[in-house]
């Protein structure tokens, strides 16, 4: 039985169930100037309100919450998290219905519709501090929590001391064991929001846990043609190769939108969680592998920061999807204002380093057609190989070796920066149908140079 569930954990008692998006509160009076130190903010814990549950795709009229009968407290806690002045750029009007426009138009042209830069403003808002060490690894440890459904499970992670602490698990949304999952994390003042997705859960055989899900939406963002024309190993999650090295480009994007698959559930859950805070000035994302993925695509969408976790490339699943970008942000060239995406990872991880994809490869054995190699913002690499000797396998993906054996173990956090000169599905040529196989457009190569800044 496939749903969707949210459960949110907040002070508020408003409808559970609206999905309105409300357009972000931005903090001013922040001067930003690179000459200057940047003023640091600490920010401190809170305490649980309610459970909120709202079912979506097969199940869309279960609305339900109850008030917690557990007396606030803080339940985990996690030291204290820096924030600093950044400025993104982003649509001025983020409603739900705007975006599901411009999504719509996208894939009926099939690129990103290009708006006036009258419909774009640069914010100045809060976002995690990405050099210091503490904030790196809190992050990371949300994105760790958002593989584990239950806080009173065996399994949850305490995050640090108490007399430390900043965030606390606030809320579990999304699918349960059939798909995407995620918690909310809200600072002591219910200022600032930290959205965890979860990742991908890697299994040899499908169907344990969200494995099965996990795999379509892996394939169908970072494969050149939804896993067809590659190795026989790879899980096929549709069907619009065409000919040899060609795709119908049409029938990728319309597979990417249904609503089963991440990122449509992401806005939608996203829209639900924003409505639910109004006053909320800061949101943050974060995520592991897939969820960082889905995380990106996310604050790409409506200009909140996002730190990611060996996340694998995503700049031809944001370039497929039509995700809106500011003028400038075209393909293939840089940018001089930072979108607030920052990609941790190290490179004995073949998935991160977008190298998980030959015949034996541990990706390859399971299914996963891990093809793409460009990052969308920038990426903030430590090199293990050759500072620690490690050899590239999938296993060092895991996020809990990521936090215990390179987050913390380096002295200092990676430099983020960007890359450029970097090409996806260089050999592949995507035309649009309309929607037909009998009546196309001229087969044209896609651009696949990207340079997200």
């Amino acid at each position: 039985m496939l749903f969707t569930s949210l459960l949110i954990l907040a002070s508020l008692s408003t409808d559970a169930c609206s999905a309105v998006q409300y357009p972000l509160r931005l903090i001013d009076g922040w001067k930003y100037d690179d000459t200057y130190p940047e003023p640091t903010v600490s920010l401190k814990g809170f305490a649980l309100r309610h459970v909120y549950h709202c079912g979506t795709h097969d199940h869309p009229s279960v609305h339900r919450y109850h008030d917690t009968s557990i007396k606030p407290r803080v339940v985990e806690t996690l030291p204290v998290v820096h924030a600093v002045p950044m400025h993104i750029e982003h649509l001025v009007d983020r409603r739900q219905e705007v975006i599901d426009s411009l999504l719509a138009t996208a894939r009926s042209n099939g690129q990103a519709e290009l708006l006036s830069p009258d419909a774009w403003t640069i914010a100045a808002l809060l976002g995690p501090n990405i050099t210091d060490k503490p904030t790196v690894i809190a992050l990371a440890k949300m994105a760790y929590d958002a593989y584990v459904p239950d806080p009173s499970d065996k399994e949850w992670k305490p995050i640090g001391p108490s007399n430390h602490s900043m965030f606390n698990h606030s809320s579990s949304f999304g699918w349960d064991s059939d798909g995407l999952r995620g918690h909310v994390f809200l600072d002591e003042t219910n200022s600032t929001m930290v959205i965890s997705l979860k990742g991908t859960s890697m299994a040899l055989f499908e169907g344990e846990g969200s494995t099965r899900k996990d795999k379509l939406n892996d394939n169908l963002f970072a494969s050149c043609c939804c896993g067809q024309g590659g190795h026989y190993r790879w899980k096929v999650v549709c069907d619009c190769m065409t000919s040899v090295f060609t795709c119908n480009n049409t029938c990728l994007t319309s597979s990417l939108e249904t609503k089963d698959h991440y990122y449509n559930a992401g806005r939608e859950l996203y829209g639900n969680i924003t409505a639910r805070y109004p006053h909320i000035s800061n949101i943050w994302l974060t995520g592991h592998s897939l969820g960082g993925v889905v995380a990106t695509l996310l604050g790409m969408t409506y200009g909140v920061p996002v730190m990611t976790y060996e996340a694998f490339p995503d700049a031809l699943a944001a370039s497929r999807l039509g995700v809106p970008t500011p003028p400038g942000y075209h393909v293939g060239r840089s940018r001089f204002s930072d979108a607030g995406i920052y990609h941790y990872g190290h490179t004995a991880d073949p998935v991160f380093m977008g190298t998980c994809n030959s015949l034996l490869s541990g990706c390859t054995l399971v299914g996963y057609a891990f093809q793409s190699m460009c990052h969308t913002g920038k990426t903030c690499v430590y090199d293990t190989v050759k500072d620690l000797g490690w050899r590239s396998s999938v296993s060092s993906a895991r996020i809990v070796s990521v936090i215990s054996d390179v987050l913390e173990a380096y002295d200092q956090v990676s430099v983020c920066e960007e890359t450029s000169d970097c090409q996806d599905c260089f050999n592949w040529k995507f035309y649009e149908s309309g929607g037909s196989e009998n009546s196309t457009e001229e087969c044209l190569p896609r651009p696949t140079t990207h340079d997200w800044a």
